[in-house]
């Protein structure tokens, strides 16, 4: 089958509830939806969420990438097996880098997803079938917690107290003793039983992480996330070894050469991808294989924001890597007045052919692509 037509999507619904980060307070989504129109008939659905600090992209630029550089290749390809996806997304990927084009892991995340999802509805397959057998029934769910001041924490308490969760991640900053105010309040609402794992956002120093950390360990914190800006791996490995926390690599993994690096030096225990900054389903199992190869674990992460796109290419991920310590999925509910928590903790695989996913309300088309 051909790509007859290429449709681009700005997804950017305003939340319910703002999710605020050391990097920014976001009040809206920000994705890029890719839609491929086969002559057969068929469409796949793909998305990304570009971010300029982990990939160094935004929405614009990603489409302007899969508009100038991309298509041509798409238009002229045939796609009927997982051979056909793969052999067009590693020619992608050698043009972008004989042109040096610096930054479209999202970019091409969001064609790999689109790709896959028709090549499972032309064969009648799930996603997950092209990435590995099922390693279980149903996947065990995490959720994030925004950075929030002491007194939002005490307003989300009842909230919070509801959620079925077993294992939370909390954001934090970079004063220590807001930091420890924090996790008290968090300890007192959630009890000492919940799994609970911090997040930095690369946002400390050395010394900020080593004293953080030392702090963090009051409160029986299981894991810190990307203590360190991406960068500096010499740190994290240094941080791993003085003081035994589990830390956990996120901005630092962007690309399969990403984990071989953050793996041989010994930089991080977790590695969390996140199928959009990664380059996709393909190029994130790649990085699956070679963690469980390593002995290395894997948490994978959501983006805030990202639609049901995403969300069930991220279930299909998690229904085959064996390797998995926590599966983030928490964005729908930024987008919901009222909560419902029924069965939230555990997720069923996804049943049907390619995503499977139950329907987006698309924006306007703000990009059409013809051959």
């Amino acid at each position: 089958m051909r790509i007859r037509s290429i449709s681009l999507y700005h997804f950017d619904k305003p939340f319910v509830i703002g999710f605020n980060s050391p990097h920014r307070l976001r009040n809206k989504a920000d994705s890029l939806i890719v839609k491929f129109e086969f002559e057969e008939g068929l469409s796949g659905y793909g998305e990304s969420v570009p971010r300029p600090y982990v990939t160094g992209e935004t929405c614009s630029s990603a489409a302007g990438i899969i508009r100038d550089v991309f298509s041509g290749l798409l238009f002229k390809a045939e796609f009927n097996n997982l051979e056909d996806a793969s052999d067009i997304l590693e020619k992608i990927e050698t043009v972008c880098r004989s042109k040096s084009i610096p930054a479209y892991n999202s970019a091409l995340g969001a064609v790999d997803i689109a790709l896959i999802d028709a090549l499972g509805k032309l064969l009648k397959k799930p996603a997950r079938d092209f990435l590995g057998p099922a390693a279980r029934k149903e996947i065990p769910c995490a959720v994030s917690i925004p950075f929030l001041s002491p007194a939002e924490y005490q307003y989300a308490a009842e909230e919070l107290k509801k959620m079925p969760f077993d294992s939370f991640k909390i954001i934090l900053g970079a004063d220590e003793e807001e930091n420890r105010n924090r996790l008290r309040l968090i300890r007192t609402v959630l009890g000492d039983k919940k799994d609970l794992r911090a997040e930095a956002n690369g946002k400390w120093s050395r010394e900020q992480a080593l004293s953080n950390i030392q702090m963090l360990k009051e409160f029986n914190v299981s894991g810190i996330e990307q203590p360190l800006p991406k960068g500096d791996l010499e740190g994290m490995r240094q941080i791993r070894k003085r003081t035994g926390m589990s830390i956990i690599a996120d901005e630092s993994l962007c690309s399969l050469e990403d984990a071989v690096r953050l793996i041989e030096k010994e930089a991080c225990d977790i590695l969390n991808i996140k199928i959009s900054k990664c380059g996709g389903l393909l190029r994130s199992w790649q990085i699956v294989q070679l963690a469980e190869s390593r002995g290395v674990l894997c948490q994978l992460g959501s983006h805030v924001g990202e639609t049901e796109i995403l969300s069930y290419a991220g279930r299909h991920l998690a229904a085959a890597v064996r390797n998995l310590t926590y599966f983030e999925n928490g964005s729908h509910l930024l987008f919901e007045k009222n909560w419902d928590y029924s069965r939230t903790d555990f997720l069923a695989l996804p049943f049907g052919n390619g995503l499977c996913n139950p329907g987006l309300a698309l924006p306007r088309e703000y990009v059409v692509i013809s051959p």
